[in-house]
């Protein structure tokens, strides 16, 4: 069988959803004779971090694109955001060349499969430009646009822009053969708010990286690590008065290794709980990694939000360490589901007293490492054969 992806941010690894695409795409290395990428061209460096993948059966196509500015400040902030939503609601020149490119290659490989990988929306705008549409699979890694998604996620929605995207994303429902999504939460989110036939979805779940081996310390800490962007809609002070709850005797450290709020900082310094909290900043990937395996524990925090639409993909990538793993979620999540499902894992709400409890318990736990890992939610032979199924839905 011959696979066509569209996944225009699959270059930027930086993205989470990017290394989504990355594992999903070298899960199906083994069972697709081939698999070609339409993507978009970032750097030099990008894409030969990326060389591994053709050397086997892989051919990536990076096309030249545009992308938002990355500045901090706060014109430049909105600036990105009117810049990211218009770029979701008009056809940009990258999804029309990258439709052209994949109908051409289609016509020349008769592809069993067309995946579009959205976010970016832009994917699917390709998809949209499919002149053999029975062959299209639409995956929605996230709720879209950000006017459907609950609070925090929907505080600063553009209505109008909103309204075009909103037909961006009907028209790919209605003209897909198959939607996806990674997980029931999310579709019933799509279903309330778009036209949808539920018979022609399906569930993909994130994909887990390969198994890796922790590490051990010598010294008596807890180390607990919280892995990516700590960022507004996720930080809460309950957390951080939880952590200054915590008995003297205690051994919990929390570790956060990438962006953190500078309200987050500023909180941890008010509180005098800087023997606690210890904020690494942003690392390489191996690094990373290594703090990881080095850790008795993983972190996980979603916002607080009244409805939970999303399957974080870093219970996918904390799965393959086999540590414990500590949500700090809403009771009817997709990842609560997962999570309480297994013995030696960990949820809380966000109030300070379930938190101190949830850390004082995983650290004092005789069952840290290795104990029932939720690895097999995300194994890659799941992706594989939930693939292989939608396929035989096509044909």
């Amino acid at each position: 069988m011959k696979l066509l992806i569209i996944s225009k941010n699959l270059l930027d690894q930086k993205d989470a959803q990017s290394q989504q695409s990355l594992a999903f795409i070298e899960a199906l290395q083994e069972v697709f004779e081939r698999i070609d990428v339409i993507t978009a061209k970032t750097t030099d460096s990008d894409l030969n971090r990326l060389n591994h993948l053709e050397t086997k059966n892989v051919k990536l196509y990076s096309l030249p694109a545009q992308w938002v500015s990355s500045g901090s400040n706060i014109i430049e902030k909105v600036k990105r955001k009117l810049h990211r939503n218009l770029m979701a609601a008009f056809s940009t020149k990258w999804a029309k060349i990258a439709g052209n490119l994949a109908n051409d290659l289609n016509r020349k490989k008769n592809y069993s499969a067309i995946i579009t990988i959205g976010l970016p929306i832009e994917s699917h705008m390709a998809g949209l430009r499919l002149k053999e549409k029975s062959k299209w699979i639409a995956h929605f890694s996230d709720p879209w646009p950000e006017s459907i998604m609950p609070k925090p996620y929907s505080d600063y929605s553009i209505p109008v822009i909103n309204r075009l995207q909103k037909n961006v994303v009907q028209k790919t429902i209605d003209q897909a053969k198959l939607v996806s999504f990674t997980c029931t939460q999310s579709r019933s989110l799509f279903s309330a708010h778009y036209k949808i036939n539920v018979n022609k979805t399906y569930i993909t779940p994130h994909t887990a990286p390969p198994p890796i081996t922790p590490l051990k310390r010598s010294d008596g800490d807890f180390i607990i690590t919280h892995a990516g962007s700590l960022s507004r809609e996720r930080f809460f002070p309950e957390l951080f008065y939880a952590i200054k709850n915590l008995p003297k005797e205690s051994k919990v450290i929390v570790q956060f290794i990438g962006y953190v709020h500078p309200v987050a900082q500023q909180l941890v310094e008010i509180l005098e709980i800087q023997h606690r909290v210890v904020f690494i900043g942003q690392l390489s990937k191996v690094d990373t990694i290594h703090r990881l395996r080095e850790s008795d524990a993983l972190l996980l925090i979603e916002a607080k939000m009244e409805i939970y639409p999303f399957m974080p993909s870093k219970l996918a990538d904390y799965s393959a360490l086999g540590l414990p793993i500590y949500a700090i979620t809403g009771k009817k999540s997709a990842s609560a589901q997962i999570l309480n499902s297994y013995y030696g894992n960990y949820t809380s709400t966000y109030s300070v007293a379930s938190i101190t409890k949830v850390l004082q318990e995983i650290s004092t736990s005789r069952h840290n490492r290795n104990e029932n890992s939720i690895y097999t939610v995300f194994d890659k032979r799941l992706t594989q054969k939930t693939i292989n199924h939608a396929i035989a839905r096509i044909e």
